[in-house]
């Protein structure tokens, strides 16, 4: 070969080794650590960072074969709830909640239906109702996040310094709660609502600022509620539903085999996790609360079937002002309510009529 003709085959050579490798490097190669930002507003000693967060991280890694890293902020530490939507569109964070209720003037809207008490009253049922439910009417809100499914808390509980017996004890009480679909409730029994963060509801409660703190029984103890209150009123007032979503650019920027593990393995993963850890940590939790506050005079007070007829009686209203609120936000709103309807009747759950 002479050398002009090596010259040139040796050009060719290098730049079909150069192309090969800037293509292996746009697609990622299996030895390509991916890491990610996951916040919660949980506190790094929570049942859920326990049980939930830190055993998905260690499952991701064993099924990504140690290609993805998911980095856990606990406690809020880079955005509230309140804010969780605009975080995850900007990146802020990679992965985390979108709240229906604390997002209601946005697309995530047709969500809020999921917070209309003494429904939902158990996370096991989210799945199989706000599922289907989701996927119709709120899966693509955004092009900037991705819907991974959904799970929720445990049911939410009243706590405060007496039981509540009847609605009348909550007349002009001022009750903690943020989410408009409660907050209507509480509004229509005659409370006061007040509406703060939960890093602020032991204080407030210490403090008198508030009478009775609406939280979940998970969350009570968490938050130390057994220090600043001696009675729960086990209302079992609805579930918070949490639509868990990635942000879209992170997603794409994986290879796609990780992109279809993230959707079909580890998105449906995680909702599993969080799902059993509220339903068996909810009755553990709430025996504790009631072993601690036995030693003030306190307990746990159930309302009879007759004081729950009471609690439901604005249901019904209710679900009928919701659907006038999303027929007057272009939705067909009734649609809607008879589809929620449907999904709740076949989940065994009593829809009043």
């Amino acid at each position: 070969m002479n050398t002009r003709k090596l010259g040139m085959y040796l050009s060719g050579a290098m730049l079909s080794i150069l192309l090969v490798g800037c293509s292996s490097a746009d697609a990622g190669s299996d030895s390509d650590v991916y890491e990610f930002d996951t916040n919660f507003s949980a506190s790094a000693s929570s049942d859920f960072i326990k049980h939930v967060a830190e055993p998905w991280a260690e499952y991701m890694e064993e099924k990504s074969d140690g290609r993805l890293k998911v980095n856990i902020y606990s406690g809020a530490a880079l955005g509230s709830l309140s804010s969780g939507y605009a975080d995850i569109e900007a990146g802020v964070y990679d992965a985390g909640f979108i709240i229906p209720g604390l997002h209601a003037d946005t697309d995530v809207f047709p969500s809020t239906i999921g917070d209309i008490p003494f429904l939902l009253q158990s996370p096991d049922l989210v799945p199989e109702v706000m599922g289907p439910f989701i996927e119709k009417y709120g899966m693509d809100i955004s092009d900037d996040v991705t819907y991974l499914g959904v799970t929720s808390t445990d049911a939410y509980q009243i706590f405060g310094e007496e039981p509540i017996k009847s609605v009348g004890d909550l007349k002009n009480k001022k009750v903690s709660d943020s989410v408009a679909g409660r907050i209507e409730l509480l509004k229509t029994l005659g409370a006061v609502p007040v509406s703060m963060s939960n890093a602020d509801l032991y204080e407030a409660l210490e403090r008198g600022i508030t009478d009775y703190a609406v939280y979940t029984g998970v969350g009570a103890i968490g938050y130390k509620f057994d220090e600043v209150t001696k009675w729960m009123t086990k209302a079992d007032v609805a579930v918070s539903v949490m639509p868990f979503y990635i942000n879209t650019d992170f997603l794409n920027s994986l290879p796609e085999d990780l992109q279809e593990l993230m959707i079909n393995d580890l998105g449906p993963k995680f909702n599993e996790l969080c799902t059993e850890m509220y339903i068996n940590t909810a009755v553990k939790n709430i025996a504790k609360y009631e072993e601690l506050v036995a030693k003030n005079g306190g307990g746990v007070y159930e309302p009879t079937e007759q004081e729950f007829a009471e609690w439901k009686a604005p249901i019904k209203k209710q679900m009928e002002d919701w659907a006038a609120e999303a027929t007057k936000r272009g939705y067909d709103g009734q649609a809607m309510v008879d589809y929620y309807t449907e999904l709740l009747e076949t989940a065994g759950v009593d829809v009043p009529k």
